[in-house]
Order: structure tokens, then sequence, then C-alpha cells
């Protein structure tokens, strides 16, 4: 399911320049995936179930603004390593983790996730929250699994392939979305297994992502105004257009949202 070798793929910074930030922000939240932290709640309580336990380190894999990583510092006692390739994202994260008290338990990482700086077996347990979505897979889970301990944990969340993808989409997703690829849930069982995991729990959760309640607060209007006024109109139909083309590609059935808790073998 990759994009064909001349699709202009779009750069994952791109999608977080000033204007993407402010969208993304404005529209999910400091935890930067829909659902925000009560997404970040359910797969924690998915993860202890299946014996995430307190204390240790925790490897977050393109952590972001790092609202997961300081959530599961608080709820776990646990030291988050904050991998993410972006300085911007680091430098928000590491403010935000001053003023919530947690900063010396988020330790920014500044590294791409298929090299990580880091000695094999170190990590106690690793996280993720819509981020594999932007990578090519297989290397970033056997590096995932090289830096994970033998029975440690492994959870995250991400976006799926639930039927066939026409080259169309593919390409649509690689230029909105700077996805290289999607998987169905079977194919990332199987590459979870291929790459040293026993998957112990892999769930759609498409039908959760549909039901959750789009709200348009009411300054809407007047705050695109604003967007249009600093960046230009071109700016607003930019970041529409990525956000339209994903809810018809779930809408139709071709696209979803998946959970998964794997353990190192």
């Amino acid at each position: 399911m990759n994009p064909t070798s001349d699709t202009p793929m779009r750069e994952v910074a791109d999608l977080y320049d000033e204007p993407g930030m402010r969208w993304a922000l404005r529209s999910v939240g400091t935890h930067l995936h829909p659902g925000g932290e009560d997404v970040t709640v359910a797969l924690a309580a998915r993860a202890e179930s299946f014996g995430l336990e307190p204390g240790g380190r925790i490897l977050e894999i393109a952590s972001a603004l790092g609202g997961p990583a300081r959530y599961l510092a608080r709820r776990f006692g646990a030291t988050v390593l904050c991998v993410d390739g972006d300085p911007r994202m680091q430098t928000a994260a590491l403010a935000a983790g001053r003023r919530e008290g947690v900063w010396r338990r988020c330790p920014p990482l500044l590294a791409r996730t298929e090299r990580l700086p880091l000695a094999g077996g170190c990590c106690d347990a690793a996280w993720s929250q819509d981020a594999l979505c932007h990578m090519d897979k297989p290397p970033v889970l056997r590096e995932t699994a090289r830096v994970l301990s033998s029975g440690a944990i492994f959870a995250f969340t991400d976006w799926i392939a639930r039927a066939p993808l026409t080259t169309e989409d593919q390409e649509s997703l690689a230029r909105l979305w700077a996805f290289p690829s999607l998987l169905r849930l079977a194919e990332y069982v199987a590459l979870l297994d291929a790459t040293g995991f026993d998957v112990l729990f892999a769930e759609d959760r498409t039908r959760s992502a549909l039901a959750r309640p789009r709200v348009r607060v009411a300054d809407q209007e007047a705050w695109e105004q604003e967007l249009i006024a600093r960046f230009g109109p071109a700016e607003l139909a930019r970041q529409h257009a990525p956000a339209a083309f994903w809810v018809d590609l779930m809408q139709s059935g071709r696209g979803g949202h998946g959970m998964f808790v794997a353990r190192r073998r």
C-alpha cells in the first residue's frame, strides 16, 4: 500500500508549521490526536490490563508536544523518553513539562525513530499514538524491539486501512498527510509478529472514532477569519483539505483507527 514512486510526499514537519500547529491545537488539542487525553487514558488502561507496571522507563515514539508522556509519567510514576525528530516539538514539550512539574521524568531525545541512540534492552515499555502512520514501519518496529527488554509491553494506536486503497487514495495520503503507507489490522499483527512481538490485543476502533461528537465551537468562523488575515485564504483551504479527505476515507469504510498492545518476546 505504498504510493507510486513519483508521488510528492508531504514532509511531516510541514503538517506542523505555524498555521498547521495552530489548526491541530484548535482541532484536537495538545495530545495532537483525535480524542485527546480520553484516548490516551483508554490506551493506558488497556496496556495496564496486559501488564504495564508502574515505574521503569517508557520509550515514546514521536512524542510531539508531550501530552501523553506527561500523562504516563503521572499515572505510572515512570520516566518517559520523549523521542521526536522535530526540535520545535521538543522545545514546546519541555516547556509544558516544566509548567506541569514533570519535566525531569519526561526527558527529550532528539532522534530518528529508525536509529535510536539507546542501548539494547534498556526500556521497560514503549508507547506511540497515531504516529507510525508517518513512518516506514518495519525498521521502526525492529528498532523498538531492539531497545525493549524481554517481556516489555508496547502499546500504541495508529491509523489503518480497512479496505484495499486505490492508487489515488495512496497518493492523496502521501500528499496531504505524509503517510507512506497504511496497514490493515491483520497486516499490522503480522508485522509485529515478524519483528519480535507477541500481539496481545488488536482492535479496530473506527466506530468509536466516528462516534466522537464533532462540535463546532461558537467562534470558529471568527477564528478562521483571523487565520486568513494572518496567513491568507489559501492556508485555510490547505488546512481543511486533509481533514475532509480523511473523514471521507473513514466514512466510506476505507480508512480507520486501530489500538494495539504487544509484548516483546
